[in-house]
């Protein structure tokens, strides 16, 4: 009896420690722009894979986190870029149901990321709810068990920050040494946790005191019950194989009379294109931002989801670069004005060949002009980020 008793007390134990699992760290990736270090993020998963496919398993605990190595990060921008990313790596339908989550991951983010600071996104595959905190201390959580692959998707998905982003964070585990010495380094201060405690603690007695007064209008509700549009928001990563064959997931160029196709053979004026160094970010103004709502959102999301469709179609792989084998990631940061002119160029990251370099700035001054910014955006000028990767097929 004794012995019975032992086998179920250790097949409970044994239970109790599969469903609280810590998840293993996966991959790290380093975030860099301008050249400066700025995060490293990394993805841990119960089961290591070097497969997409794998990591996406909503039956799987899993966690993103970021550790911050610039002084300074804006929190807007940072969740900006990654928006971006999930605009351009996720089906149309996936941005349009999850809108409204964005918003509230969206509100997450507060002033900015300092040193040390790491922001931990857990997801727990029992309830499919997603939490997120930072230094320890949480600052809001989404029960919807798909929200956390929109997430992710967004770094590891067709169109990640770069090639080598996606690549190192799909290491199953195989993880350089040097990277993560520099991430395990990376830890806040005390009175920086406690800093953070404060900042939530105002941030709950603020939502706590509107939400006694707030009365949603009429109108307000009618909105919200509005039905979303049904989006096509997929892009294919820009490869040799998408660049010189049909494929129907990437728009075919649009063919130009034999006329424009002599002129436009002549060498042309590059637009004004710079490779500059940014003032510190925390000497940066911010333009003030309209409250976040789920239409302004999915908005966003869609037209940078047809600014990054519209480029792609002009992009060719340099015939040099391919047969020399070159590979590479560019990202861009890329100005237009409400009509969609092109007002400014600048190179974020480069690759280590200048011929992609210069193709990814020439793809954008081919794409001129851009479809003009939508009116409910508001803005007089838009900016968006553009990653390209030059890959060779397997």
């Amino acid at each position: 009896m004794k012995t019975t008793n032992l086998v179920i007390a250790l097949l409970l134990f044994a239970t109790a420690l599969t469903a609280n699992a810590v998840p293993l760290l996966n991959g790290l990736a380093l975030e860099q722009q301008f050249n400066k270090d700025r995060y490293i993020a990394a993805v841990y998963s119960e089961r290591l894979s070097d497969n997409v496919g794998d990591l996406l398993d909503n039956g799987t605990p899993r966690r993103l986190e970021v550790r911050v190595i610039a002084d300074h990060l804006s929190a807007r921008r940072f969740r900006n870029q990654w928006l971006e990313g999930i605009a351009i790596n996720n089906p149309g339908n996936t941005l349009s149901s999850q809108a409204q989550n964005m918003v509230t991951f969206a509100n997450l983010f507060k002033g900015r990321f300092v040193a040390g600071d790491q922001l931990r996104i857990d997801y727990a595959a029992s309830s499919g709810a997603t939490s997120v905190s930072l230094n320890g201390v949480k600052l809001g959580e989404i029960a919807d068990r798909e929200f956390f692959n929109t997430l992710l998707r967004a770094w590891v998905g067709a169109v990640p920050p770069s090639s080598d982003y996606r690549d190192n964070l799909l290491r199953a585990g195989q993880v350089e040494s040097g990277i993560l010495a520099t991430y395990e380094s990376l830890a806040p201060a005390s009175d920086r946790i406690a800093q953070v405690e404060q900042m939530v603690e105002q941030q709950s007695a603020t939502e706590e005191s509107a939400a006694d007064v707030a009365t949603p209008e009429p109108a307000q509700v009618a909105a919200a019950a509005k039905p979303k549009p049904d989006l096509k928001a997929d892009i294919p990563a820009p490869t040799l194989a998408a660049l010189n064959t049909p494929a129907p997931a990437m728009p075919a160029p649009v063919t130009k009379p034999a006329a424009q196709q002599v002129a436009a053979s002549k060498p042309q004026p590059l637009k004004p294109t710079t490779t500059r160094k940014p003032e510190p970010e925390d000497e940066l103004e911010e333009e003030d931002e309209a409250p976040l709502t789920a239409d302004m959102i999915l908005a966003r999301q869609i037209y940078h989801s047809m600014l990054i469709r519209h480029t792609f179609k002009n992009i060719r792989y340099p015939k040099r670069a391919q047969d020399r084998g070159q590979e590479g990631s560019v990202t861009l940061n890329v100005t237009i004005d409400a009509n969609g002119k092109l007002k400014d160029v600048t190179t974020v990251q480069e690759s280590r060949y200048a011929s992609l370099n210069r193709e990814a700035v020439d793809a954008v001054n081919r794409s001129e002009p851009y479809p003009a910014t939508p009116a409910q955006l508001g803005k007089k000028e838009y900016q968006f980020s553009l990653p390209i990767t030059f890959r060779l097929p397997d």
